[in-house]
């Protein structure tokens, strides 16, 4: 019976002339469209993500502070090897100019503000006053004097200090 239906079927295909034509250019179309979605998926650019870009700012910035309080660190008396540690809480953050209107009247207080944006010749972008280092959210010291509990203070003190973070977030540890 299927059999039967399909031949059927095929047999006025190839008979009307119109109708295979149809089917044929119906065919070709299918091919080429499943033919353009291979080439445009292999072909197609990667771009980058924003997250990872800032991932790789904020990696940045903690290893050069890293760098840097192990160098410092080290300069302390009895501190020894020192190893160095930085966990950020947030990423940085941009703060863009912004332009603010206020209408004062007897009825109402009117409030609006939008950024301020250039036109450059590709694209449009907003003005950037400053950027807001990422927060910091601990520090590890591991050193071979991390024993001695005048070293581990003037560490915790040194670190603090410097990055402007509590001592509660300072941990000294020693160097096995």
């Amino acid at each position: 019976m299927i059999k039967e239906f399909f031949d059927n079927i095929k047999n006025r295909i190839f008979e009307n002339k119109k109708l295979m034509l149809i089917v044929s250019l119906g065919v070709i179309g299918i091919i080429l469209i499943s033919f353009s979605e291979f080439k445009t998926k292999a072909t197609k650019p990667v771009v980058e993500n924003e997250n990872e870009e800032k991932e790789t700012v904020n990696t940045d910035y903690a290893k050069n502070l890293e760098e840097r309080l192990t160098v410092l660190i080290s300069s302390i008396e009895n501190a020894g090897q020192v190893e160095v540690m930085i966990t950020l809480k947030s990423t940085d953050e941009s703060v863009y100019a912004v332009n603010e209107n206020i209408k004062n009247d007897d009825r109402s207080n009117n409030y609006s503000s939008n950024y301020v944006i250039i036109d450059n010749k590709s694209e449009k972008e907003g003005i950037k006053l400053k950027v807001l280092e990422p927060e910091i959210r601990g520090v590890a010291v591991v050193c071979t004097g991390g024993d001695n509990p005048e070293v581990v203070s003037q560490i915790t003190d040194t670190v603090s200090t410097v990055l402007g973070i509590g001592s509660n977030k300072v941990s000294v540890a020693k160097m096995k």
